[in-house]
């Protein structure tokens, strides 16, 4: 199993998902809680694995769109220097 579910790799189109990503990286229950979704604030792996299934599912060129693009190259800047 544990090859069946490898974390998805976002790329520029949407990507479908297998049962055994969707178990292994979705929270049991999405709440909001103190403002965060899927546990408290220090919860951030939780919500990582949502977003990267999320990102995959939906594809980057949609998730582009999202945002205005000075702020994607302002993020863009700040992780790869």
């Amino acid at each position: 199993m544990e090859s069946q579910a490898q974390r998805p790799i976002p790329d520029l189109e949407p990507q479908k998902l297998n049962v055994w990503q969707y178990e292994a990286f979705t929270p049991e229950k999405l709440e909001l809680i103190g403002g965060y979704l899927a546990g408290p604030a220090d919860w951030t792996e939780e919500r990582i694995d949502l977003l990267q299934l999320l990102l995959a599912n939906v594809g980057l060129e949609q998730t582009v769109r999202l945002a205005p693009e000075a702020a994607w190259r302002e993020a863009i800047r700040r992780v790869y220097g």
